[in-house]
């Protein structure tokens, strides 16, 4: 009976999702590219145009952190391979937990509550990718809580990403997982797993395509998942913070931190990891047809 629920599920999301992209399809856009090549050499006096680069990440340690590999750019342009070390923009979660984190974020406000919003992209994970178990996020969208409710001010702990993807280490690669949060009470939820644990080769490319329509109202979210063409469990539950989330200056509820690509982990002593990226594309309307989504051919080492 649990299964037969969970096709029919299946079945009423595909056809949910039908429907919004045949509707998105009716005012058909290009795809906005998140150009990479803007970052192959990111000079701190001329910021980066189409991204942002890790706040307390120091600047003069940008151009060892990012960089592009020129003889392996694609059909999908740049490849751009960002690295982190022990220490870098670091932060204190606890008195025995710290963070780590280099990581490149969309400006461009390409992700809304209740709009859906399509997108893909490539990412490889470089030898040595060690620390077995560690929490290592390689892609996030988050709201976070606002100022005045977050800890100390407020009662809030810092938020969670709304949508997230981890590649963490195992002994035989990498597991990748995708989870997903929301929750009314800030102190209350857990992150939902919706994807995997499913094995990643270290050194091979992995193809990722994500429909995303995130919303404040429980039932009214929408989130497709593929790995490789493998469909992750669709969900549709609450995403972000209802009562406690970010407001712009009009007081409406926004998605403030914009998609993020790269490396934030539970700190390693002693361990560099590279993660590689390319074909960063993103639709606010159903891609169907367009070969930036449609083509399967993955660039090889």
């Amino acid at each position: 009976m649990n299964a037969r629920l969970s096709w029919i599920a299946c079945v009423f999301f595909s056809l949910s999702f039908m429907v919004v992209g045949s509707a998105a399809a009716q005012e058909a856009v290009p795809a906005l590219s998140g150009d990479l090549a803007e970052l192959c050499a990111p000079d701190p006096q001329h910021p980066p145009s189409l991204w942002k680069i890790s706040k307390k990440l120091d600047q003069g340690a940008w151009r060892s952190r990012l960089s592009c590999d020129s003889g392996a750019a694609t059909s999908s342009g740049p490849v751009l391979r960002l690295s982190v070390h022990p220490g870098d923009a670091v932060e204190k979660e606890s008195d025995e937990k710290s963070t780590e984190r280099v990581e490149i974020q969309m400006r461009k406000e390409v992700v809304k509550f209740d709009a859906p919003t399509w997108y893909r992209f490539r990412f490889r994970l470089e030898r040595p990718w060690q620390g077995i178990g560690n929490r290592t996020v390689i892609h996030q969208v988050k709201q976070n809580i606002q100022a005045r409710d977050e800890k100390p001010q407020g009662a809030c702990p810092a938020a969670n990403p709304l949508f997230k993807v981890e590649a963490r280490p195992s002994a035989t690669g990498a597991d990748f997982l995708v989870k997903v949060r929301g929750t009314s009470d800030c102190n209350l939820g857990e992150s939902r797993i919706i994807c995997g644990p499913w094995h990643l080769d270290l050194d091979h490319w992995n193809d990722v395509k994500v429909m995303i329509k995130p919303s404040l109202k429980e039932g009214a979210s929408q989130v497709q998942v593929w790995l490789n063409g493998r469909g992750c469990d669709p969900y549709t539950g609450l995403l972000g913070y209802p009562d406690h989330g970010a407001r712009d200056d009009s007081g409406r509820p926004f998605i403030d931190v914009q998609p993020r690509f790269g490396i934030y982990r539970d700190a390693l002593p002693d361990n560099v990891q590279s993660i590689d990226f390319t074909g960063i594309r993103f639709w606010s309307a159903n891609p169907a047809g367009d070969p930036s989504w449609s083509e399967n051919p993955l660039p090889m080492r």
